[in-house]
């Protein structure tokens, strides 16, 4: 190699360590942190205060409740959603110690506020800002500290729920092993929906145990329901959510000593559940219930969760009306009884 072209390679190289010296952040974290001082796994308190209101969530032993804005038990696949999210930020970089810079980041007096850690021990206080331009970190700011930092991950949509979203929607969850009879009751015919276990002991034709159903209408015969009806009442009875609450001194609430229908559930070891439901006022695609009594929290539901429930003697018989969607003019036909 010639003397210029060796000097050349030699200024090429300083040139390229000069500009690696001068992008590195001098404020990066090389082994990253984690941002909260507590472990997830061992929080009981969060509260969070954002542009909708204000919330408090604590745990109580293993189920999470709201005591703030009012107590309800709180959605559970949401409280999970949060830990895991805020248990992996870690700090990658401080951007910035000046005050004045802080609404660039959305981070000034109105951020997001979020507190989290043990009830009577250590609280992680701290706001939380937009994210960044890959919406894969987050700029944040501990309480009574001047520091931004860029932490990774994204928990904003965690933190910018509206207080009634983290209420617990579901109306019924119940063990489908554990139900042994439903009463499905309109106010002038009640049937009741009853499980029979056989065992290859009770029948010898069987290799194992068998679960089926029966229906014991108000008068008449008793008789299998059809699997398609049934197993729609059952799978609404199982499995119920609301999509809204009508709350006793923040809405007006209808009456409900006569309800359009009740519906009620016994399960093994004497639990029992019952809930009563009425078309909304002023709204015919929803249905509002009150469950076991509680007359404080109403529940709101689509009508066609409640339509699937309220299946009469006749439709469990003999299967619903069908009729052609492309010609809702056309007469509805009714399916043949079994065996006609």
């Amino acid at each position: 190699m010639n003397r210029p072209i060796a000097i050349l390679a030699a200024v090429m190289v300083a040139g390229v360590g000069l500009w690696l010296f001068l992008s590195r952040n001098p404020h990066r974290i090389e082994e990253k942190e984690k941002f909260l001082a507590n472990d997830t796994s061992q929080v009981d308190f969060v509260k969070i205060r954002n542009k909708d209101g204000e919330v408090v969530l604590k745990r109580v032993g293993s189920n999470w409740r709201l005591t703030e804005p009012l107590e309800f038990p709180a959605n559970a696949s949401y409280i999970k959603t949060l830990l895991d999210k805020v248990g992996d930020l870690e700090m990658e970089s401080l951007i910035t110690r000046t005050p004045a810079k802080f609404a660039d980041f959305e981070l000034g007096d109105s951020a997001t506020y979020i507190e989290i850690g043990k009830q009577g021990g250590k609280i992680d206080k701290f706001y939380s800002g937009k994210p960044n331009e890959t919406y894969t970190h987050t700029y944040v700011r501990r309480e009574g500290s001047n520091e931004v930092w860029l932490v990774s991950g994204s928990p904003r949509s965690s933190f910018s729920r509206e207080p009634d979203d983290w209420r617990d929607k579901k109306v019924l969850e119940l063990d489908r092993t554990l139900i042994e009879r439903i009463l499905l009751k309109f106010p002038d015919e009640t049937i009741e929906l009853k499980r029979t276990i056989s065992t290859p002991e009770m029948d010898t034709t069987l290799a194992k145990s068998d679960t089926s159903w029966m229906a014991y209408p108000q008068s008449g015969e008793p008789f299998k329901p059809l699997d398609k009806e049934f197993n729609r009442v059952f799978n609404n009875v199982a499995k119920m959510n609301s999509i809204a609450f009508l709350d006793a001194g923040s809405d007006t609430l209808p009456d409900m000593s006569k309800p359009d229908f009740t519906l009620e559930v016994f399960l093994e070891g004497n639990q029992r559940e019952v809930v009563e439901y009425l078309l909304k006022p002023g709204d015919d695609s929803r249905y509002v219930a009150r469950k076991n009594g509680n007359d404080q929290t109403l529940y709101v539901i689509y009508q066609s969760a409640v339509k699937n429930v309220m299946k009469r003697a006749d439709v469990l018989k003999n299967g619903a009306e069908e009729v052609n969607p492309q010609d809702p003019s056309s007469k509805a036909k009714k399916p043949k009884a079994k065996g006609a």
